[in-house]
């Protein structure tokens, strides 16, 4: 079962920040849930387990994770692991620029000067995981952000603003540095979430295709999982949902005796004149050819 939380559980009146430190519960007790805020979720200690939609990730000490409005995810303890501590920053992209108060995806960071000449537009947002450097300089950095906000002394949330930019401008620099290795950086990994995406179009191959929901589902960005799509099938994912389409259209064609329009229909195509020339185009015959060839 998946459990919405929402920022007004979190955030204190007239603020758009929280952050939490949290120990971990093992599996039999962890907590799925999606949110209406970003999270960027730090390991600070221990080892355990994330799971992210479908996806399980073994995670550790500097493990990061930045979770999307929606995103459905839940940290656990392994069975032999005695402790699991990570720092969730929770916040609204307005919290860091008041021009991004109507966004909510992580991505529309990118929009604020403040990261200007940073942004890894095609970079994999999933499972970054800090060098030891940069875990020296975050470990306090978080430990003075839970300080500021415990206090909430004045000029507190400036300091927060301050301290999440550094954060993520670190994440940033990870990204930066570590170039074409981020790419591909887990081949099982982005395979796995390629053949999650494949599942998702065979099982609703009759509903039109948003590449960018499958992208977020898949922490990718739109472009790269595009590419990534296509290197790992060979075809573009409108190709692959179309030969989909038309695949279980020719299931019905020999199996039914539904007219042609009412198997255009139910594949997915709004009108008969697309269906005839996507099937054709893939059949090499006209859908009443098909038919005709292989009779009920």
């Amino acid at each position: 079962m998946n459990t919405i939380l929402y920022g007004e559980s979190f955030f204190r009146p007239g603020e758009l920040f929280s952050i939490v430190r949290h120990a971990e519960v093992d599996r039999d007790h962890r907590y799925y849930h999606s949110h209406d805020f970003l999270e960027i979720c730090y390991v600070y200690s221990g080892s355990g387990f994330h799971r992210i939609g479908e996806m399980e990730y073994q995670v550790g000490r500097g493990d990061v994770f930045i979770i999307n409005d929606g995103n459905k995810h839940a940290f656990y303890r392994g069975e032999t692991d005695d402790e699991l501590i990570t720092y969730n920053l929770l916040f609204k992209p307005g919290f860091i620029d008041d021009r991004l108060l109507p966004f909510d995806d992580f991505s529309s960071l990118s929009l604020s000067y403040l990261f200007e000449g940073l942004w890894e537009d095609e970079s994999q947002m999933v499972g970054l995981r800090l060098s030891m450097g940069n875990l020296n300089e975050i470990d306090p950095l978080l430990d003075d952000m839970i300080q500021e906000y415990k206090n909430a002394l004045s000029g507190y949330q400036a300091i927060l603003r301050s301290h999440l930019i550094r954060f993520i401008v670190n994440i940033m620099r990870v990204l930066h540095l570590k170039g074409e290795e981020l790419e591909n950086p887990h081949p099982r990994r982005s395979l796995s979430m390629i053949e999650s995406a494949v599942r998702h179009l065979q099982a609703n191959y009759a509903k039109s295709i948003d590449i960018e929901e499958l992208a977020r589902k898949s922490f990718f960005s739109k472009n790269y999982f595009a590419r990534l799509f296509k290197e790992t099938t060979g075809i573009t994912v409108y190709q692959y949902g179309q030969q989909m389409r038309i695949e279980e259209a020719s299931r019905l064609i020999r199996n039914t005796d539904k007219s042609l329009g009412e198997i255009a229909r139910e594949v997915g195509y709004a009108d008969y004149k697309t269906f005839f020339s996507a099937f054709r185009k893939l059949k090499e015959v006209s859908p009443q050819v098909y038919r005709d060839l292989n009779p009920t």
